[in-house]
């Protein structure tokens, strides 16, 4: 049988890298010239895009902020990672194409499909001036989720928690950071 059309389908490192490259542009933006750098927080060395581990890609940056006490100052370090055996092939796309007349439908096989990158693993790491942990945050998150504000509002989250521990996870050391 001779194919006339073989749909063309991006690999899915190729995907994550093209992904990857946007979403680091627009990080340097929201530091340059977004609400993030208008509140003071300046990104810490480059936003790095890891390819080491062939089923997990990473883009991580470290960022700094300025604490609203004199001389104190808070570092983040925020990692998206997608892992390639998670990606969803698109099924509505492979449906759109129908067989030409005379051909019989071609099921394509799994590692075949349009790969999609819908969710994406975010952790966030927050650190005291001493490079003392804080706290964590993870969450699996939309892609279409993943702006500005959404930042923010993750980090807002993370600093509620962190300056308000768990009443059992209290010590002398936690109270001093605590409004």
């Amino acid at each position: 049988m001779i194919r006339l059309f073989e749909e063309y389908v991006e690999s899915a490192d190729y995907k994550i890298s093209v992904f990857f490259k946007e979403l680091k542009s627009q990080i340097e933006k929201w530091f340059s010239e977004g609400s993030l750098g208008a509140q003071g927080c300046e990104l810490e060395g480059d936003i790095e895009l890891s390819n080491y581990n062939p089923m997990e890609k990473f883009l991580i940056f470290n960022f700094f902020e300025e604490g609203q006490e004199e001389n104190s100052m808070f570092k983040y370090r925020v990692i998206f990672m997608i892992r390639i055996d998670q990606m969803k092939g698109d099924e509505a796309q492979a449906a759109q194409a129908p067989p030409q007349e005379g051909e019989a439908p071609v099921e394509t096989p799994a590692e075949g499909k349009a790969l999609e990158i819908n969710k994406i693993l975010l952790k966030i790491h927050q650190f005291d001036e001493n490079n003392v942990e804080k706290g964590e945050l993870v969450e699996e998150v939309d892609v279409e989720d993943i702006k500005e504000d959404f930042l923010i509002d993750k980090l807002g989250q993370l600093k509620d928690t962190s300056e308000n521990p768990e009443p059992d996870q209290v010590d002398l050391k936690d109270d001093i950071y605590q409004k």
